[in-house]
Order: C-alpha cells, then structure tokens, then sequence
C-alpha cells in the first residue's frame, strides 16, 4: 500500500506532538508520510514544515483544504474553531481527523458529522485514550476477574493552564472541562459504559444520574469541576478537572477484591494492579512507539486503506433522491455517534455548571417571545390545504382536538383554554389554583376533564393534575417532579410522561388516579412525548439516543424500542399517531438551529407525514404480535413548512376523523414591527 500522506491544519503546540508522532510513524516505515501543514502565517508554517520534515508548508487553510493529494488532515486548532475547518476540508472532500474536543457544542458537531455523512468522508475524533494499547491489558485484567467485580471509578486530570488564553477565553470555548475534563469523563466511559444484560450480551450502562459543580474563572468560563455519576447498575464515577491546581494525572478502577491504578489516564505511562489490602501485584509500562498520538494515527490509516471494512451506507429519508444514500466512515474505537453522545453530555454538563459560550444564544434570547402573534390552523391531510381557525394576539400552544370532534383545547400564559370549532368562542376552563400550566396536557377519554402539567409554586417544577370540566378543584397525580404530561390510554386509565429524576429524562407511567410510577426507558440523553396509539397497544415517542433526535415506538410495557426515524439533518419531535393508527405527523428541526435536545420557539421547522406501507397498516409475527416496527413505515415526507416550533403541536391534535390534525403557527414580535 502506498504511504498515506498526512497533513495537519495549525500549528499550535498540540500540532507539534502530532507531528512527531507522524515523524516517527514515517522513519519506522509505517505507511505514514509528513505531507503538508499550514498556518495562516506561511512563515510560521514553513519553520514548522522544516522542524518535523514536512514535504508542503501553505499560508491559509483553504490552500491546504484545496490540496488532492492528501489523505487524511488533523486539525489541530482550538476546538472553537474545529466546526469552521472541519467543514472547509470536508467540501473539499479531505478525510479528517478532529482534535478533541470535537467541537464547541452538540449542535456543531452535529453539522460536521452530517455533512461528512454527505461527502462520503472519513471522520474521527481525535480521542487518542481510546486507541491506546493499554486498554487491552486492563480490560484483560477486569475479565479475568483480577479486581472482582467493577464498582467504583475516580479520575482526576488537573494542570495549571489557566496562563493559557484560549483556556480562560469563553470565545475560545474556554474552560477545563472541553479540554482536559473529556479525558476524566472518557476514562470513566471506558470502564463503566458497558455492561451485560441478563442474556449475557453486552449493551450500554446508561448514566442514571448526575451531580455537577465548578468553580468559574474570573472571565466566567469553568475552571475546577467535579462531575459525580451513577450508572444505572449501581456502579459510580467520581470526577474532577482543574486547570488551576497542581497537576494530578490518574485515574484508579475500583472493584470488590482490588484496585487498578493508572498513572496518566490520558496516555496511560503506567498500570499497577493491586490487591483489596492495596499491595501492588504487577506493573506494566505499556509500549510506545513515540508519544502514544501514533496509535490514533495508525487507526485512521486502516480505515482509510480498507474502506469496505470501515464504512457502511445509509438512507437519509430526507435528502433529495441524489443525496439519499450517505456514507458513515468511521472507527470503532471513536464512532460518531460517541463523539455525539460526548458533545450532548458535556452540553448538559456546561449547563449544570451555567457556562455559556458568547456565540451561543443565550435561553433568554431563545426564549422571547414578547409580541409574538399566534395562528391556529387545521390542516386537511387529503386536499394538502390548510385553514385558519383564528389568530391570537399572543402565545397560544399544543391545541387538542376533542373526541367528540366540537372543541379544541390550548393552554396561553399558564391557564386551559376551549375553542369551540363550530363558533370559533373560546372559553377558558376553570383551574383554580393549577394556573402555571404548560403545553402537555391530554384530554380524559371519558370527557370530564383534562389532565395539565403544572408549575407548581412551591418550587416551580412541572407535576401532573387532572382539571374537572364539572368545576370541582384539580386533583395531583404525580407529587414527583419535574413530569410532563404526553400520553394517556385509551381507557383512561394509565398516563404517560416525561420525567427528571436524578438528572435523566425518561418516559413514566402512572395509574391516572394515581400511585407509583413506572420507569420504561433507559437510554441515554432525552426521552420525550410519549403518546399511547388508540389501542393503547404501543406509545410512540422521541428520543436523542441515536444522536439526532427521532421518533421511537415501544409496546405500552417498554419492551422492543425501535427508531422509526433516521434522519441525518433534522431532529424529529412529537410524534403524534393517527386515530386510525396509519398516519404519525411529527415536527422537525433543522439540525443548524436547535441541538438534538432543544425543542424551542420561534425557529423555522417542518411538519412530516409518514404513512403506514400495508393496506391494513399490520404486520404479524409468528406469535400474532403487531410488528411495529420502521420496516411497515414509509419514509416522512414534508407537508408543510411553517414558522413554530416550541407550542405547534406538542400534544396530539388529531381529529376523530383521522383525515386533519390542528397546529399553531407564529409571527415574532420583531417582524410584526418591521
């Protein structure tokens, strides 16, 4: 094979350790080259070419980026940069490999990591603790049972950096957890990320919960964290960072009769295994051709050689027909979806931490919606028309549609309102004290009243109460909180919602008279909009769990979650099915507007259709269980496109009919002034 010619794009002080891991790589005869570098400085560029043996020096990045006869560029700037360079290479068609961290935020990495889905590029994170050598000899030693069972994980990587000013720059995406904390987390990831389920087959250990502190440098951004989770096993990971304290590199594997001590949790220098009265009993140096930054290197050579191996086609249901089927070229040990799963945690973290980048829109500003103009619509799915029923000179939200077929019910500032559809009165129902509600609520089947999440006063977190048409005071449901209302069964009898408890988002269910509620989803990040089908066989909803979000569709038991959506550009939210049960329209963002989690106003979104394949909308197994499942599905198509977002259909607003569905449109309160 012929030598991959390696190119590195800035030549900061993380590019010199690159390339003299490249240096060694070519000296060694390893397939490797030193092809090119640049800088936006050609002088600076060509003392760096010269220092390491480069053959090409350029002066700006789009030269480099221009240049066919790479194979494969590093970036090696601030990570704040990494979502402008990745994607000039990727146009460029340039396998890229990324420093970590990957980008700033989820919702970049999300555009780098689609658009190289498009280009039919390799992609990989620059994550060089997961291709270590290392690794092996302490997996080895977990499964040979050589510290019993696994329970406990601390790492701790601190170093003075802060004299640094991309570290302390909060337009720099500065702070210690994007770039020493990933290493802390990572190293917990390695070790308690997986488990074996009851079936003996190895799945993911999802994060249960997690408590998260720092202390803020004076310019804002995070400068010390400590980061606690708990893994839905029962094992924890007790991190922290610091880029102000005395450095401290370790991290240590507790189990039930030892310990494993890493010295390095980056790069891994040295590994002791210790016995449960701490006596060291083997120490091993792992091997190192250079730096360890070899190893990565060497990995994204193979892919890159052996294509066939490492990359596999997809269909974006989405994209025109030229573009529908994409390319995912990546490695194992550093997927895409885990450079995903990385951006969205650490997103939820900085969150915690209240740490917000001046290029990111701050939730205030999200969140206005002073002077915003509502428009209540149905639309028609046979003619593709759609009617206004009234404007608003407000927020109006989530409308639902009665199972009589005569009113609709919307919520606007706090408070349930009824808009009879024959002449167009609307009156507000009475709610005493339940005057914070939100847009989830879902009519009672039997017609007595409605169910609403309410922000309660004491201490403003979301529960669930039932509202009586007959005028008789709201009653509690869910004293657990924060939970949001989506879905009920058909008998009325069992609710279905999204709650927080200990840091994840996952889809209950609760007797509506109340009780103990029932768990049904694990899976990581945000599990959303929960809606029972008319049988109440199955509840459809949405989650985050591939990356992007989705629709999703379980049993009402939680059993056999299947993604029913797979699209590389939009983040698909509230799926609502059809009466029916041969129609689901959902609401979709463009992944450049909201990160995977956000469902927010005032963005430009889409409404999709999907339709069921079979005449009769079923499919049997051998058991004569309905097989719901993408396969019986047609791809979502756009039927309309709108202004909205947060409030245009939260909640199913199908008619009985099964043939329209109602929404809310808007108008920002700045362009009714323009």
């Amino acid at each position: 094979m012929k030598n991959l010619k390696f190119a590195i794009l800035g030549c900061g002080h993380i590019a010199t350790k690159m390339a003299a891991a490249v240096k060694t790589l070519e000296n060694q005869g390893m397939g490797v080259e030193c092809y090119a570098v640049a800088s936006r400085n050609l002088e600076k560029a060509t003392a760096f070419a010269k220092e390491y043996g480069f053959e090409k020096a350029y002066g700006s990045y789009e030269e480099l980026a221009a240049d066919s006869s790479i194979d494969l560029i590093y970036i090696a700037t601030p990570h704040s940069h990494h979502h402008e360079f990745a994607k000039l290479c990727i146009e460029h068609g340039r396998n890229i490999l990324v420093e970590k961290a990957f980008t700033a935020n989820a919702k970049l990495a999300a555009e780098v990591i689609s658009l190289a889905h498009d280009k039919g590029v390799f992609l990989c994170e620059a994550m060089w603790t997961r291709f270590l050598p290392a690794l092996e000899t302490i997996r080895s030693w977990i499964r040979d049972g050589r510290i019993g069972n696994v329970e406990t994980v601390e790492a701790d990587f601190s170093m003075k950096l802060s004299d640094r000013e991309r570290m302390h720059d909060p337009a720099l995406a500065g702070g210690a957890l994007l770039d020493i904390g990933i290493y802390s987390l990572t190293f917990a990831d390695l070790f308690l990320g997986e488990r074996v389920d009851a079936d003996g087959k190895v799945v993911r250990n999802e994060i249960a919960s997690m408590d998260c502190k720092c202390v803020k440098f004076k310019t804002g951004v995070d400068a010390s964290d400590w980061i606690n989770l708990t893994y839905e096993n029962g094992q924890k990971a007790y991190l922290k960072t610091s880029m102000v304290s005395p450095t401290h590199n370790e991290g240590v594997i507790y189990g039930t009769a030892g310990q494993i001590r890493v010295q390095n949790l980056n790069d891994m220098v040295k590994l002791e295994l210790l016995d449960d009265a701490g006596n060291v009993v083997e120490s091993v140096e792992p091997p190192r051709l250079c730096n360890c930054y070899e190893y990565e290197v060497l990995a994204c050579r193979e892919a890159i050689e052996n294509p066939a191996q490492f990359r596999h086609e997809i269909c974006n249901h989405s994209a025109p027909r030229s573009l529908s089927k994409q390319i995912i070229w990546e490695r194992p040990e550093m997927t895409h979806a885990k450079t995903m799963e990385f951006m969205t945690f650490m997103d939820k973290i900085r969150e915690q931490f209240g740490v917000c980048f001046p290029f990111e829109i701050s939730p205030a500003e999200t969140w206005n919606r002073d002077g915003d103009k509502s428009i209540l619509q149905v639309f028609d799915i046979e003619t593709g028309e759609a009617k206004v029923l009234k404007e608003f000179d407000g927020v109006i939200e989530a409308p639902n549609w009665s199972a009589d077929g005569t009113f609709l019910t919307y919520n606007s500032n706090g408070r349930i309102f009824k808009f009879e559809i024959a002449t167009g009165d609307v009156v507000e129902i009475e709610s005493y004290f339940v005057d914070n509600c939100n847009n989830d609520h879902v009519l009672d089947p039997d017609g007595s009243g409605i169910y609403v999440s309410h922000h309660t006063k004491e201490d403003g977190l979301s529960r669930i109460y039932k509202i009586h048409f007959d005028g008789r005071l709201p009653r509690l449901v869910t004293p657990l909180a924060p939970s949001y209302l989506h879905g009920i069964t058909p008998d009325g009898k069992t609710l279905a919602y999204c709650a927080e408890r200990n840091g994840s988002y996952d889809i209950y269910t609760i007797p509506a008279v109340g009780g103990n509620e029932t768990r049904l989803t694990t899976a990581f990040g945000l599990n959303d909009g929960p809606e029972y089908d008319c049988n109440g066989e199955y509840i459809w909803f949405n989650s985050e769990r591939s990356g992007r979000m989705q629709a999703f569709c379980m049993k009402a038991d939680g059993s056999g979650q299947t993604q029913m959506t797979h699209d590389l550009h939009w983040n698909t939210w509230f799926p609502h099915i059809s009466p029916d049960r041969q129609k689901v329209v959902m609401v979709a963002y463009t992944e450049t507007d909201v990160r995977p989690g956000e469902h927010v106003p005032n963005k430009s979104v889409e409404l999709r259709l999907m339709r069921r394949n079979s005449s009769d909308g079923l499919q049997r197994d051998r058991n004569g269980a309905c097989e719901n499942d993408a396969a019986n599905w047609g791809e979502p198509e756009t039927i309309l496109k709108l202004f909205g977002g947060q409030g245009t259909i939260n909640v199913n607003s199908w008619a009985p009919d099964s043939k329209r569905f109602a929404f809310v449109s808007y108008v920002h309160g700045d362009d009714l002034s323009n």
